[in-house]
């Protein structure tokens, strides 16, 4: 080793740590150590040419330890690739090409991302793969190496053994790994949690295994991968025993030096251990950059004379591969098959045209449908096209990111559940855009007797939520065949087919050739005419669907629409008018899946229904577990009818209103107990108490957007509280007992009172207190906030006919309110006070009660929601502003609306049209009668309204 090679092992050292303290964020320890070895690497052993990184038979060169990126960076950047200084002082930044790990794509000449421990080895040989199948039909033209360095960590790191297991028993001889073994985590000592023996591991893999003596010696370092490099049979580990953070005086050898810059005081010892000087930061020598950039032409030179010999083969430059046409010549199937069985039909036909395809299953291939008589690899023979991969999952969807990387066009399969042993590797295919295809099957509960352990029930859904992947589950050959399609064409994202174990039955083809890329589902069921209830399914869902919708025609005379959904992302991503041709709002919509079904919450409306699951399963034969989870043909028609009857369910006041005023109804009770004991709180408490139960118990998402209580801090359901057993999303605004004061006396006046809109319906005002002035449908038009109360009431009594003395007006009997009330009657206006209870007072006006004409006063935000619905159900007018009662609350008020003073709301800022209002008498409230003891019931008196109907109920109630 001369002393240039010092000063550029010396440089490489100082860059990195300069891009660590530039960042103030990094990995400084790994760069300090490894730096001979990388350097030895691409000066010595690595064939490259860094003004075409993407040369077909350059070297490959992964770092699988992707914290110590800052190594990596400074390496490029020396020896000429396009990543200049300004890069490195932009380490970890925004927009950089020198991120905090290796990210391919994005910096030249990095041929993987790694960061996630492990996953470069793995890739690394799927990359080793590619180069074998290549060099044994390229006479000549490949022939390189696959150079990996690894750490502590990725060696610990399961999927490490599960690719080097594999990559020995292949004698993938060209895969040379280089382990860091400075015997130090982020947690300390590696000693203190591994002592197993990476020699005797290795050596049982069937690897060569070699140790560099001096890790500072450049000669001895190329000593030991010209070993390697010289066994044509094996794989070999190269053990390179190294000090983490070597030269810095007080953290090397520490984990100190692991995961944090070194900061000031250690940077400038450590250059000075070096005899490097402390500034400028990121310096270059002009002997190293002289002295590299011979060996950069040395190595143009190389790449200059393998294009001479075998350029013309790699114009453009990409392995020589045939991908084949797709399905031309390919029949559907007329009676039922399994999608898995579907699939092994298309792969076989797509195999046998294309040198392209190549992959295998986790010792799974006749289950999965990859049994379709291709040759398979063999140790020291990779003429073949599929691989048996064992029972390495993890390893697997690894290894096919490296094949991808290395131009083909990789397939992978396991059963769905197990999708979660290789999630990592899926989400590092994303990640890059690589156009990996995974073939999941076994896609449902139908796995039957196996039990909940391989019932697969989040997993679908766990797929779809990572971005830039493409998950299709088709129900039948026609939509598989679609499916296999969209995963060839398209290779900027991985592909996941979720598929069948059982038969499903062909459904008719759709004509357009772009169906599934253009909106991803189809009408494979109609009606002759519009719809009464759409019902949307996937993969074996499908064809349950159908039955259901011939059940709903056959016994209750009910059209329904079937759409599948085989690539919901897409269908959701759509735009609505499209997505509305097919499922159309304001039709009742039931998504039938067999599985967690969050990411369908986007879709749904008021009205529609999830069914799905979302529980594990159990051990049972096939159509026992069907039925435990619900999913026949009679159970979803029973759904399906329900919300066809529901009419939306806020359309029907059988259902949403019959389940809101259960908890009205349980509020009144819990409340009729305290009745006239003079403690509010207490009466408040208990119904509160009892309305949170059995809101909790509605077949709807509720939240609630308006709860009485705190403005008094009283008892309350609290705002943004969420209840409910099902997926629909409904808002409430609720008071549990409005009029505490008259329970607590044993007066008439108290009830329990909720409103429900479809979501967003309701608007939660800031502060507690609004101004309100409400009339009957008669004299709806006439009144206007701004003007005074009396000329309003003189107002209404001209569009009624009335005298100014006829013109009864219901006030809170409130100190706030007293000269107003006093001025009223001064002019013979008839006040009719109240202590509490202005809902149910609202209501009697807007029922048309001639003994309450009008409401007006400054009461709760709450109520005046409440009675906002109850005017919009019956056509009344409302009429309101915020009306803060202290310095805070109008402190609050103002920083949502600065005009407060004199902005006014009408019932439609504060409630949807199609709200409903339900209440049940506690006390008694015209025009409700009070509770009555029936043997061991209460009979209570309630009311609902909505859109223009009203009704007056008495249930029993125990």
């Amino acid at each position: 080793m001369n002393s240039l090679d010092q000063r550029c092992i010396t440089t490489v050292r100082m860059l990195s740590i300069d891009q660590v303290e530039a960042a103030r964020s990094g990995h400084p320890g790994l760069p300090l150590g490894l730096a001979p070895i990388g350097y030895t690497l691409f000066s010595r052993i690595l064939n490259f040419d860094p003004k075409d990184p993407t040369w077909p038979n350059r070297d490959r060169f992964i770092l699988s330890a992707g914290h110590g990126s800052a190594l990596l960076y400074a390496l490029m950047h020396l020896f000429g690739y396009d990543v200049g200084i300004t890069e490195l002082a932009r380490f970890r930044q925004l927009g950089s090409r020198t991120p905090g790990h290796p990210e391919y794509g994005l910096t030249p000449g990095v041929e993987t991302t790694t960061g996630p421990l492990g996953q470069g080895v793995a890739t690394a040989v799927g990359m080793a793969i590619g180069e074998a199948k290549m060099r044994e039909n390229s006479h000549g033209a490949i022939d390189h190496h696959t150079y990996v360095l690894a750490s502590d960590g990725d060696l610990m790191e399961g999927i490490s053994h599960e690719a080097a297991s594999l990559a020995g028993h292949l004698h993938l001889d060209r895969l040379i790994v280089t382990y860091d073994s400075n015997d130090i985590t982020i947690d300390g000592p590696r000693h203190q949690s591994c002592t197993d023996d990476p020699v005797a591991r290795f050596t049982s893999y069937g690897w060569q295994v070699i140790t560099i003596a001096d890790t500072e010696d450049v000669d001895e370092i190329e000593r030991a991968y010209r070993e390697a490099i010289a066994d044509h049979d094996r794989p070999s580990l190269v053990i390179a025993p190294t000090i983490i953070g070597r030269g810095a005086p007080t953290k090397q050898n520490t984990s100190k030096a692991h995961g944090a810059p070194l900061g000031a005081e250690e940077i400038t010892a450590t250059k000075a251990a070096y005899g490097w000087p402390v500034e400028p930061a990121f310096l270059v020598p002009e002997d190293v950059r002289s002295y590299l950039a011979e060996q950069i032409v040395a190595k143009q030179e190389s790449h200059k004379t393998w294009t001479q010999t075998y350029g013309a083969r790699f114009d453009p430059p990409s392995p020589p591969l045939v991908h084949g046409n797709r399905r031309s010549t390919l029949e559907l199937p007329t009676s039922p098959v399994a999608t898995r069985a579907a699939s092994a039909t298309f792969l076989a036909h797509q195999a046998a045209q294309s040198t392209a395809l190549i992959g295998g299953s986790a010792d799974l291939a006749e289950s999965t449908g990859l049994n379709v008589g291709l040759k398979a690899l063999a140790p020291n023979d990779f003429t073949g096209s599929t691989i048996h991969f064992g029972i390495r999952e993890h390893a697997m969807a690894a290894i096919a990111n490296g094949l991808a990387l290395s131009g083909y066009t990789p397939y992978v399969s396991t059963f769905l559940v197990f999708s979660d042993y290789l999630r990592p590797a899926l989400r590092l295919s994303a990640i890059m855009g690589l156009g990996v295809i995974y073939l999941f099957s076994h896609d449902s509960f139908a796995v039957g007797e196996d039990g909940p352990t391989h019932q697969p029930i989040e997993q679908l859904e766990a797929l779809r939520i990572i971005p830039n992947t493409n998950v299709l589950r088709p129900a039948d050959a026609f939509e598989t065949y679609a499916s296999w399609e969209l995963a060839l064409s398209d290779r900027s994202r991985p592909t996941i087919l979720a598929l069948t174990r059982q038969p499903l039955p062909q459904l008719p083809p759709t004509p357009s050739p772009t169906w599934l890329t253009d909106i991803g589902a189809r009408v494979v069921y109609d009606t002759p005419s519009s719809p009464e209830i759409i019902l949307l399914a996937s993969g074996s869902e499908v064809a349950l669907a159908i039955e259901v919708a011939k059940i709903l025609k056959e016994e209750d005379d009910v059209w329904a629409r079937v759409i599948s959904v085989p690539w919901r992302e897409r269908f959701l991503a759509i735009e609505p008018r499209e997505r509305d041709a097919l499922a159309p709002t304001g039709v009742p919509r039931l998504v039938v899946e067999a599985s967690v079904g969050t990411g369908w919450h986007a879709f749904l409306s008021p009205g529609d229904r999830l069914y799905g699951v979302d529980h594990f399963g159990t051990s049972a034969p096939v159509d026992d577990v069907a039925a435990h989870f619900g999913f026949t043909a009679e159970k979803v028609a029973d759904a399906a009818l329900d919300l066809v009857v529901d009419s939306y369910r806020l359309g029907h006041p059988s259902h949403l209103v019959s389940d809101l005023l259960r908890a009205t109804e349980a509020a009144a009770c819990a409340a009729l107990d305290e009745v006239g004991l003079g403690d509010k709180d207490r009466a408040d408490q208990a119904a509160v108490t009892a309305m949170r139960a059995e809101l909790s118990r509605l077949p709807v998402s509720a939240t609630v957007i308006v709860g009485e209580g705190e403005k008094d801090h009283a008892p309350m359901l609290y705002v943004g509280e969420r209840l409910g057993t099902g997926t629909i999303d409904i808002d409430l605004a609720v008071d549990p007992l409005e009029g505490t004061n008259f329970a607590a006396s044993g007066r008439e006046g108290a009830i329990s009172v909720i409103a429900a809109a479809q979501s967003g319906g309701f608007r939660s005002l800031p502060g507690y207190y609004l101004e309100k002035l409400i009339v009957g449908e008669r004299a709806a038009g006439v009144i206007d906030l701004n003007r005074p109360l009396l000329e309003n009431i003189k107002r209404v009594a001209s569009r009624l006919g009335l005298g100014v003395g006829e013109t009864s007006v219901v006030i809170l009997a409130k100190p706030r309110h007293a000269a107003v009330i006093a001025d009223l009657r001064a002019h013979g206006v008839p006040v009719i006070e109240i202590p509490d209870g202005d809902v149910m007072a609202s209501l009697r006006v807007l029922k048309g009660d001639p003994a309450t004409v009008m409401l007006w006063g400054i009461g709760g935000t709450p109520e005046g929601v409440i009675s906002a619905a109850a005017t919009l159900a019956l056509s009344g007018q409302m009429l309101a502003r915020c009306a803060p009662q202290s310095d805070t609350e109008a402190a609050l008020v103002a920083a949502d609306y600065p005009d407060y003073a004199t902005r006014c709301f009408d019932a439609s800022d504060l409630a949807h049209p199609s709200s409903i209002v339900v209440a049940t008498s506690i006390t008694g409230a015209n025009p409700l009668g009070p509770p009555r003891t029936v043997g061991e019931f209460s009979e209570l008196e309630s009311l609902w309204i909505q859109e223009g109907r009203y009704g007056v109920v008495r249930r029993l109630v125990p």
